[in-house]
């Protein structure tokens, strides 16, 4: 809890030379589009990128940096979505200093975490269903 905690709090303030801090980071998208919504869009998208941005770099070094990438990417995408999240409760008026707005910002994360697995099993399952339905289907009587 801790780790994540620490985690918040540099998503919300920013690491110097890395990124601002997610109130200034919704300043910005909010002068540059018209309304908060396509201003949430804007920053999901963008955020979006660069988390794959961020999983396609680590991977180049290939077998010999795993151990270094993995932990190194998963902390960066952790860092942004917990940015993305806490910036669009922001946007939403939220207060990011409470409790209830921490909470919900580990909700979501928990929810990706969750949602990601449940819906590569699913995906696994209906390949598998599919496949034995196609061999059955092409035995012969």
């Amino acid at each position: 809890m801790n780790l994540l905690d620490s985690c918040y709090e540099k998503c919300l303030n920013g690491i110097p030379a890395v990124s601002v801090s997610v109130d200034k980071m919704a300043a910005d998208y909010q002068k540059k589009h018209k309304n908060k919504e396509e201003a949430c869009k804007a920053m999901l998208h963008n955020q979006i990128i660069k988390c794959t941005t961020s999983s396609a770099l680590t991977g180049l070094g290939g077998f010999i940096t795993l151990p270094v990438a993995i932990p190194a990417n998963v902390g960066s995408v952790i860092y942004v979505q917990m940015r993305m999240i806490a910036c669009v409760a922001y946007m939403a008026g939220y207060d990011l200093d409470c409790n209830q707005t921490q909470t919900f910002v580990y909700a979501c994360l928990a929810g990706v975490a969750i949602n990601s697995v449940v819906k590569k099993a699913g995906i696994k399952i209906g390949v598998k269903v599919s496949t034995n339905i196609i061999k059955k289907s092409q035995e012969p009587y």
